[in-house]
């Protein structure tokens, strides 16, 4: 009968430890999530405005000069497709880096986008749109 009750209080033991084990893990990786900071692509998916119906006709206005200069180029360039958060516009088989260079020759005769809004080279895409934020970290900004 002893053996029974020290058999069973041993068990019990060993199920209050293992749940104490699984608890504490489980508040330990909860408090790591909540405290973890967004990684730059979560805050760069999240970062497109709903654009007023000025503001995407602005846009698209902008997007149809940049695109006109990137074509005279020699760019093999999509037709700017407007949705509610952005301007598309697709360059197949070029990587961020190319399209800006490309984008670069444009500068001169397009300008700089309209007020608040951002051109953005990504890999085989141009997109124009409204940024909730800057996610350029300071030290990231050239010297003015």
């Amino acid at each position: 009968m002893k053996k029974s009750v020290h058999f069973q209080t041993v068990v019990a033991l060993g199920v209050v430890i293992v749940g104490l084990a699984v608890a504490f893990i489980v508040v330990a990786t909860a408090n790591k999530t909540a405290q973890r900071r967004p990684t730059l692509a979560e805050l760069a998916a999240k970062n497109y405005r709903e654009l007023s119906p000025s503001q995407s006709h602005r846009l698209v206005l902008y997007a149809q000069a940049e695109y006109r200069c990137l074509v005279r180029s020699g760019a093999n360039v999509t037709k700017p497709i407007p949705s509610p958060t952005r301007i598309t516009m697709r360059v197949p088989d070029k990587t961020a880096r190319e399209i800006v260079n490309l984008q670069m020759q444009c500068d001169p005769e397009v300008g700089p986008p309209p007020a608040k809004a951002t051109l953005q080279a990504r890999m085989e895409q141009i997109l124009v749109y409204l940024p909730k934020w800057c996610l350029l970290h300071p030290t990231e900004l050239p010297n003015a």
